[in-house]
């Protein structure tokens, strides 16, 4: 089943209209008709609005057999399927793994400019003993 379908599915059976949906979410009810229809994905940012609106969990809405892995800043699909997820896989961007992988990125970005501005130092020190 679609996102598009389930979100419909979830909010048929909250009683809940596509202009009440698209209010509380402050969309267009247009947006709301479109993602139902499957002629629009919704970002992560807005799915996960619906959902809480719908009041189901995120994973509801996604792809059935789909599971993403992210481990060492690689994607793996753990789908028994074997087929790549056709939506955007929705990251907790609080969650502690991606705040210390983001930590270490930064760190090692500061030790490159540092030691190429170490480089330069030197080769404007040669270039002027020239």
């Amino acid at each position: 089943m679609s996102i598009g379908a389930k979100v419909k599915k979830f909010r048929e059976t909250r009683g809940i209209s596509q202009d009440e949906l698209a209010l509380r979410l402050d969309v267009a009810q247009s947006t709301i008709s479109s993602i139902e229809s499957d002629k629009n994905i919704p970002s992560s940012l807005l799915l996960n609005k619906i959902a809480k609106e719908l009041d189901v969990d995120i994973n509801e809405l996604l792809n059935e057999g789909i599971q993403v892995n992210i481990s060492n800043n690689k994607f793996s699909d753990l789908s028994s399927a074997g087929t790549i997820n056709q939506y955007n896989p929705v990251f907790n961007m609080q969650s502690p793994e991606i705040i210390e992988n983001i930590l270490k990125n930064q760190q090692q970005i500061t030790k490159l400019i540092e030691s190429q501005n170490k480089f330069i130092e030197t080769l404007l020190k040669k270039d002027k003993d020239l």
